[in-house]
């Protein structure tokens, strides 16, 4: 009976400090239809300060939770559309829901041919489980590539390149769209330098992801989500850009919104130069007296020429009030002519000449990939009771057709030529079933199934030429053939509850993985067949004036591609080997991350606290295969672990001045006792990134941002700091319709990368440079229902 009556009175209790939930919807007054992705604002009063932000999902309906009792109204503003607010209204404790009067918006394109509309939505949102970054707030030129939106987010890095860390880390999972995708694999960092920064309308970075999501990467995932206009009417944009030394692109997009049907579709196309210098000074050692032995210098110079063209477009169709379909659809084709000149010299212990060679490369390659998404979902009578099927399926085919030339100075031997096709085929296959339901106003219900099928096909083709016989023939051992095929399927429950300042959401993801790698030409088999658990956490506490305090776990997991587990050499340079590792484990990581966000009327400020600790973490390591050959594996440390502070501050004066700074410090530990290096390793690093927006006239605006980024660790040795500088000006005429900017990356000319092997038979400096001062006139036209970007800022171009 106690027991009873106990569990009756913790129910009391729990009913009486249940979370208010504020909810709504917005309709387009004219035809009233939904209108899905408008910007909702929950306004304390008398104050008029902004507590939270959200936007209307796809039957315009948005909810606030965790909100504490006090005067308010909400206010509502979509592109095209005029702002709207409702009464205030009252929230009185003990309320458990609250449901505000319908939010009806007016269509501003029926009142004139051309308008002007200011959005407030903010550039940085965050929840209890990500950062959404929105493009068109941040960023306006339309000259740069994805990765240089990705270099202005906190949090984020882009080394020369073109690879991504997250919190310091490169191992992250990007999605494109919130599914894998080819693309993001073994070249997505030449993807990124390719793909059109104005076809993206929002980043997402969710450190510690819950169980809803893949649990790979180990610092979480960036997830980009390409534009998918959704106005009414017929509407687009044209977008075309100059630079220096040959660079060309541009865009054009289109939308036609007729009530039920959303058509939407884009084209993109770039055309980029790309030269590089890299050095590499190696000191072969006595492993004992650390004495030279012989040295090593090679300077290797490249110019490359890519085009890319990325195609867009697809169909959403509301069937009734309770479902909908759609179908998309992408093609990426990336064409690109290299040419390679490596010089190399070898010297003796005693600095004699002992060889020279130069060795030139010729290499048309090609990368083309094609996916597709249909999808079904479905809503229930109960509100906020959908499911949902979706089915993505993609194909990528990339092919280097490398073509040498050996010319031997010192001793002079004949010339040699050799062939190397690379051959790389992925398809991809993924298919999720999303359940989700409102049980309460203060809990919620999401579960599901999400199946991944792979298969990878990376194809080695090598030839010499034989003079004897005046013909290419094929060389054994530089022709092979790895098969790969991996199948996950993961079922999924999360369940999230809410009382009046607390927030939590507990979940769980297994995982069945089947994984297979068939190597051809030796006819074996590399299995590796596992079965994980991923819990993930997340509490959330409200405070003052929509302040809030996070603290957030996650299990995660980074699994090797099929190029990491592919143990045959890449004979790129002979003289330095690139290989797989088929032995090599996946990685497991727990995350753990304390965050608070500081609201204010013009500043935020977002801290962040995280741990990290890896086991079987991935490393890259130099093996030597003889007295001149090197051999970059992979391979798994004994342990990894990383704690840092991130700190991200917004601030702005008046309508002029726009800033941004945020600083990412944290300390690195390894232990590689397993790799035979005996003493932990550990390093202090750190990232800065600082955007500066000055309104110079209402029409005119300037632009300044930097990047710093400190050395990092590694096992056998470590690379140096990079700093980087760009600056822009933007000119709107005709209102918002057209815009002329003009940008330069990398004022100074200082990007490089620089990095030291420091180990018992070697020490090795490389240096790596490019010509990292780009400039691009741009021209920007825009027709339809017009949004007047605010505080937008421009792209830079420090890809290579």
């Amino acid at each position: 009976m106690r027991w009873c009556l106990a569990l009756m009175a913790l129910l009391i209790v729990s009913r009486l400090q249940a979370q208010t939930s504020v909810t709504g919807n917005v309709t387009d007054k004219a035809s009233g239809l939904a209108v899905q992705f408008a910007s909702v604002f929950l306004i304390s009063l008398p104050d008029s300060i902004e507590i939270k932000g959200t936007s209307t999902d796809k039957r315009g309906r948005f909810s606030f939770g965790n909100t504490v009792p006090g005067k308010y109204l909400i206010q509502c503003s979509f592109i095209g559309f005029d702002k709207n607010q409702t009464e205030a209204f009252i929230i009185k404790g003990g309320m458990n829901s609250y449901s505000v009067a319908l939010i009806q918006l007016v269509d501003e394109g029926k009142k004139m041919a051309d308008i002007t509309v200011s959005s407030r939505r903010a550039a940085l949102s965050s929840s209890i489980d990500r950062k959404v970054y929105y493009v068109d707030q941040d960023m306006m030129s339309k000259s740069g590539a994805a990765s240089d939106i990705l270099k202005n987010i906190p949090s984020v890095e882009v080394d020369i390149d073109g690879n991504v860390n997250l919190r310091g880390s490169g191992d992250v999972m990007i999605l494109i769209n919130g599914k894998p995708s080819p693309l993001m694999g073994r070249t997505r960092a030449e993807v990124l330098q390719q793909l059109p920064a104005n076809s993206i309308e929002r980043v997402e970075v969710i450190t510690n992801p819950s169980a809803r999501y893949r649990p790979d990467g180990t610092s979480g995932i960036i997830n980009i989500i390409l534009k998918k206009n959704i106005r009414n009417g017929f509407n687009g944009s044209v977008t075309g850009n100059a630079g220096n030394r040959e660079r060309f692109n541009g865009s054009i997009t289109l939308n036609y919104h007729p009530k039920k049907f959303n058509l939407f579709g884009s084209y993109g196309y770039r055309q980029d130069t790309r030269r590089r210098l890299n050095v590499i000074e190696r000191n072969y050692l006595d492993t004992l007296s650390r004495a030279p032995q012989s040295f090593f210098n090679q300077k290797n110079t490249s110019l490359t020429h890519p085009h890319a063209h990325l195609a867009s477009a697809g169909l959403d169709y509301t069937i009734d009030e309770r479902n909908s379909t759609g179908f998309s659809g992408n093609y990426f084709n990336r064409v690109q002519i290299r040419r390679d000149i490596s010089k190399t010299l070898r010297y003796n212990g005693q600095h004699t000449l002992t060889s020279e060679a130069d060795r030139m490369r010729y290499d048309p390659e090609y990368e083309r990939q094609k996916n597709a998404t249909v999808y079904f979902e479905h809503h229930f009578v109960k509100e906020d009771h959908t499911l949902r099927f979706e089915f993505n399926t993609s194909n990528e085919n990339e092919v280097e057709d490398n073509h040498y030339t050996n010319n031997y100075l010192f001793p002079v031997s004949p010339v040699a030529y050799e062939n190397t096709r690379i051959g790389q085929g992925t398809h991809e296959n993924q298919f999720t079933v999303d359940y989700s339901n409102q049980l309460t106003s203060s809990s919620k219900l999401e579960a599901g199934y999400d199946g991944l099928y792979n298969k990878v096909d990376l194809d080695f083709y090598g030839e010499q030429y034989d003079p004897s016989v005046q013909k290419f023939v094929r060389d054994a051992e530089r022709s092979n053939r790895f098969l790969f095929k991996e199948n996950i399927h993961a079922l999924y429950i999360t369940y999230l509850k809410s009382y009046q300042k607390f927030g939590y959401s507990a979940g769980l993801r297994s995982e069945g993985a089947i994984t297979k790698g068939y190597l051809v030409n030796r006819d074996s088999t590399v299995s590796n067949n596992y079965f994980k658990l991923y819990p993930t956490i997340h509490f959330s506490y409200n405070l003052q004036k929509g302040n809030e305090l996070q603290l957030n776990y996650s299990k995660r997991v980074h699994r090797p591609e099929a190029d990491e587990l592919n143990p045959f050499p890449e004979y790129q340079d002979s003289l330095n080997l690139r290989a797989g590792n088929p032995k090599l484990l996946p990685e497991l990581i727990h995350s753990i991350e304390l965050g608070y966000k500081w609201q204010g009327k013009t500043i935020s400020f977002v801290p962040s606290l995280y741990y990290r600790f890896k086991k079987n973490g991935f490393t890259s390591v130099v093996i030597p295969l003889n007295d001149s050959v090197l051999l970059s594996t992979m391979q798994n440390l004994s342990l990894d672990q990383s704690a840092g502070l991130e700190l991200i501050f917004s601030a702005k004066a008046g309508k002029w001045l726009s800033t941004n700074w945020s600083t990412n410090i944290f300390y690195n530990q390894i232990n590689a006792s397993n790799l035979g290096y005996l003493q932990n390793r550990s390093i202090v690093s750190m990232s800065a990134n600082l955007n500066a927006s000055i309104r110079l006239t209402q029409s005119t605006m300037l632009q300044l941002s930097s990047n710093y980024r400190s050395a990092r660790l590694t096992p056998q040795g470590k690379t140096y700091p990079t700093v980087v500088m760009n600056s822009g000006v933007r000119q709107d005429f005709m209102g918002t319709k057209l815009s002329v900017t003009f940008t330069t990356s990398d004022i100074f000319n200082t990007q490089q990368q620089k990095s030291i092997y420091d180990i018992p038979f070697l020490h090795q400096v490389t240096r790596g440079r490019r010509d990292g001062r780009i400039m691009y006139l741009g021209v920007s036209y825009r027709f339809g229902v017009i949004k007047k970007p605010k505080e937008e800022k421009l792209q830079f171009d420090n890809s290579l």
